[in-house]
């Protein structure tokens, strides 16, 4: 598992003080993208010197508790499967007291930078996901 931790801020709030819903996909970009620095996976500049770009093909989230502005987030990252050329990512946000306040999947698929085409999953991130369990 790999956490991250974070605080809701203003632009991660709707008028009422309270976590706009698109947020919580935005989290966990952040979370996976600092994930696989944490591995020397760091995510290329651009598609022209990427080595394999990961595209997310189905995303899904529910909202368990109520997330306001000031709340101190722990996002939990886990690897929930990995198959030939797909993976999927299991998120859990926990609160400054514990609660679990959300979940989200993300299932992502490896493509070739130049083509767009499915290619297998590169072993590196094979091996990093399958750590994740």
């Amino acid at each position: 598992m790999f956490t991250y931790s974070m605080t809701i801020q203003l632009h991660h709030a709707d008028a009422y003080g309270i976590l706009f819903f698109a947020n919580q996909f935005l989290f966990c970009h952040d979370v996976f993208q600092a994930w696989m620095s944490s591995e020397g996976m760091a995510l290329a500049k651009n598609r022209q010197s990427a080595r394999f770009v990961a595209v997310v093909v189905h995303a899904e989230s529910d909202y368990l508790a109520t997330v306001e502005l000031g709340d101190q987030i722990e996002i939990r990252l886990q690897n929930v499967a990995v198959g030939t050329t797909s993976f999927t990512n299991g998120f859990t946000f926990v609160n400054q007291h514990g609660t679990t306040v959300g979940r989200a999947r993300t299932v992502m698929v490896a493509i070739d930078p130049a083509t767009s085409k499915k290619v297998p999953v590169p072993d590196m991130l094979r091996e990093a996901l399958e750590s994740l369990r």
